[in-house]
């Protein structure tokens, strides 16, 4: 649905035209969307190197708590950050809700009516605009190539 080069703009209204259309779509897309974000921003506040950083997301970022766990051990420590994840995400709980929706649609365990799916696609794309503006405000673009920081031999 989405390429590397799409904007988060571009990605958000993608998002919306599906609210439509296919609200239940739109949710999918809105948490796929906010992962992506996630990921980039742990990699470009972290402080270990990027390699290091992708490998562990690999291993344990999956879903909210993985990616919770993560953002502790890589950002929060970060002198330049000191915010937990579910202190820059304003609706932690929506967006836990949003989370729960996608696997259930995911894995063909329910549906939903169209109201129910548009809420918490709203709730997944406030959530990473949240991620985003601290991103900006640390002065990174997650649209842009991200920071790199290598493993130094000793």
């Amino acid at each position: 649905m989405f390429l590397v080069k799409d904007s988060s703009h571009s990605r958000e209204e993608r998002i919306k035209q599906f609210l439509a259309e296919d609200p239940s779509l739109s949710a999918l897309l809105a948490v796929i969307h906010f992962e992506w974000t996630v990921r980039r921003a742990i990699i470009a506040l972290g402080t270990s190197p990027n390699v290091a950083i992708r490998g562990d997301l690999k291993k344990r970022g999956q879903g909210l708590e993985g990616y919770k766990d993560i953002w502790k051990d890589e950002v929060f420590l970060n002198e330049k950050v000191q915010l937990r994840l579910p202190e820059v995400v304003q609706n932690w709980d929506g967006l836990g809700k949003a989370f729960r929706l996608r696997h259930r649609l995911v894995h063909g365990v329910a549906s939903c009516d169209a109201e129910y799916a548009r809420k918490r696609a709203h709730w997944a794309i406030s959530a990473t605009n949240d991620i985003r503006a601290v991103c900006i405000d640390k002065g990174i673009n997650l649209d842009a190539r991200l920071p790199v920081r290598r493993c130094t031999k000793a």
